[in-house]
């Protein structure tokens, strides 16, 4: 059971990884990053990710000199340095040291700074999700768009604290139209009538790799499964409400606002879809990142 990190192609225990006070992503959250999981050693959904941070690298205009091959070899490196069973692992890059601490970017001459964190794959507590729609919104897209999966994280420190407040796990965001968003760290469900919806990118939400999945999971079983604006007051009256994210997969949500859903229990689709789920991802791991690793 270790924690290591391999920080600009050195591997060393993260006690010991330090980054500079100049370095953009600790001064300005100027950074983006891709958290995901192993199977049996192997990260799943790789590809996936290594596309996402590509995405988040083009939102940021932020340049990465390290190719995917080269990424791949230091995941792999540090992966093997570790033994664990499974692991976490945690792709972050920043713009790299600036020469002062301004935001421009005149300042930021490169190179970037390249962190992959390897944790033992952590046990989550419990099974079901308690969620409070919290008050402060969602970052509007013309903003801070949240497809970006960067660093600057606050929008949804506050809202977690918000909701915590309020007796819940975790914060559910709505945009200023009024419309769901997604959890802090997860996109959000409904089952209304069999079929399966969540909100559309263009609510101002990250197009997580488990939400992608899922909608070629649905679309091999023949669920019905579809994007549309979900408005509070439709959440609430949801026949069955679930999150997903790359660590928990398919997570029902029990609670919403304090208030039970439906029966409090997770409901007869959301168990089904998350067993059907399982095997899809088994599958699919097999048959696209085992032969990319290998490749590796």
């Amino acid at each position: 059971m270790t924690n290591l990190c391999n920080l600009n192609g050195t591997i060393l225990p993260e006690e010991k990884a330090q980054v500079s006070v100049l370095d953009r992503g600790f001064l300005f959250g100027d950074s983006i990053y891709e958290v995901l999981g192993t199977r049996r050693g192997v990260p799943f959904g790789i590809q996936e990710h290594l596309e996402r941070l590509h995405g988040s690298a083009d939102a940021l205009m932020l340049r990465m000199e390290v190719d995917d091959a080269a990424l791949l070899r230091r995941i792999k490196q540090t992966l093997a340095a570790a033994k664990n069973d499974e692991s976490y692992i945690r792709i972050i890059v920043t713009r790299g040291v600036g020469t002062a601490p301004n935001i421009d970017v005149a300042h930021a001459l490169g190179p970037c700074t390249l962190l992959i964190m390897v944790r033992p794959l952590p046990n989550l507590p419990g099974s079901e999700a308690n969620l409070a729609i919290v008050s402060r919104l969602r970052n509007d897209r013309r903003a801070l768009d949240p497809a970006a999966k960067s660093g600057n994280y606050l929008n949804n420190v506050l809202g977690l604290i918000e909701a915590k407040q309020a007796g819940a796990g975790d914060a559910l965001f709505v945009n200023a139209a009024g419309y769901l968003t997604e959890a802090t760290t997860s996109n959000i469900w409904m089952v209304h009538q069999g079929g399966v919806y969540t909100p559309p990118l263009t609510a101002g939400i990250l197009a997580g790799v488990t939400r992608r999945l899922l909608f070629d999971c649905c679309a091999e079983a023949g669920i019905t499964c579809a994007e549309r604006d979900i408005s509070p007051q439709q959440l609430a009256r949801a026949d069955e409400v679930f999150v997903t994210s790359t660590l928990r997969h398919v997570f029902p949500v029990t609670m919403l606002d304090g208030k039970a859903v439906q029966d409090g229990k997770p409901g007869a689709v959301t168990v089904q879809l998350a067993e059907r789920f399982e095997r899809f991802c088994e599958q699919r791991h097999q048959r696209n990142d085992v032969p990319l690793w290998s490749k590796s």
